[in-house]
């Protein structure tokens, strides 16, 4: 008997996606794997109480102390627990992201930002395909909020319909990388028309890597946590280094191997040589020049 694959997303949903280069989803993951994933990324905050500086697994706030553990970043979470592994590989994240850009999917990286309460850091207007461009750009990522998302603990803004339009440059007029646009190109921007993406905990949010997005600090009293997991079509080949220095990295976690790579015409800009990898884009937009 053949039974057939449980569908996430109307098709509305998928045009939506296609159209405006978002989409959000409330509570696709329950509330007892959410309370699991707050216990598991409490365990890594509370590890770092022994790292004084970031290292391959932790990005470091700068008001981090041993006696007040306070990070910016998880570094490649998959890798180093089965819950966050299970909601890179095997949850229904990745049958979502299927219906999206599938069947055949590549895993690209995990990262979880924790945005601390009062003032955890804001993150620049910027586009994902800026760090790591490939051949198409069936390439995206996806946020799973362990914490409810509100505009007063930073959640994530975009500008819908802006994956249609050119990548900006991230390097600053002295040639340097710093993973978000240069102010002159932000004002030309009509940021008026940006949505927050307000959710509850457990649900995600999806976006094109073109699509241009950025966050603001945390001014409440609470956490704000974002796992985020990307992935591409498996026919996108990425251009530049691998940055994440992780074994997942490319790793087809649906469908088969391609047997061509598919291309996007015109010019793809590229970023610095990360094939040693970064700290993170938090200290890339640290040195960016102020207007």
């Amino acid at each position: 008997m053949t039974t057939t694959a449980q569908r996430y997303l109307t098709d509305e949903q998928i045009a939506s996606y296609h159209r405006d280069g978002y989409l959000a989803i409330p509570r696709l993951i329950d509330a007892e794997r959410v309370d699991a994933l707050r216990r598991v990324t409490d365990a890594f905050v509370e590890r770092s109480r022994g790292v004084t500086r970031s290292d391959g697994v932790f990005d470091l706030d700068p008001r981090h102390t041993p006696a007040a553990p306070v990070l910016r970043r998880i570094k490649n979470p998959a890798d180093h627990d089965p819950l966050y592994a299970w909601l890179a590989e095997e949850s229904p994240i990745v049958d979502v992201v299927a219906e999206l850009i599938g069947p055949a999917l590549r895993f690209h990286h995990s990262k979880l930002n924790l945005k601390g309460s009062h003032v955890g850091a804001p993150v620049e207007v910027h586009q994902d395909a800026a760090f790591y461009p490939h051949s198409n750009d069936d390439v995206l990522a996806v946020g799973l909020l362990l914490d409810d998302a509100t505009a007063e603990n930073g959640a994530m803004a975009v500008l819908p319909g802006s994956h249609r339009g050119p990548i900006h440059t991230h390097f600053d007029p002295q040639g340097r990388f710093v993973g978000c646009l240069r102010p002159e190109d932000i004002a030309r921007l009509d940021r008026s028309r940006a949505a927050l993406l307000a959710l509850p905990a457990g649900s995600i949010h999806i976006h094109h890597y073109r699509l241009v997005h950025w966050s603001a600090p945390n001014t409440s009293p609470g956490d704000r946590r974002l796992l985020i997991n990307a992935y591409a079509a498996a026919d996108a080949v990425p251009l530049a280094a691998d940055p994440t220095g992780s074994p997942r990295y490319g790793r087809l976690v649906r469908g088969t191997y391609p047997a061509v790579a598919r291309r996007t015409a015109g010019d793809m800009p590229m970023p610095p040589d990360f094939s040693r990898g970064y700290t993170s884009i938090y200290e890339l937009q640290n040195d960016a020049v102020s207007p």
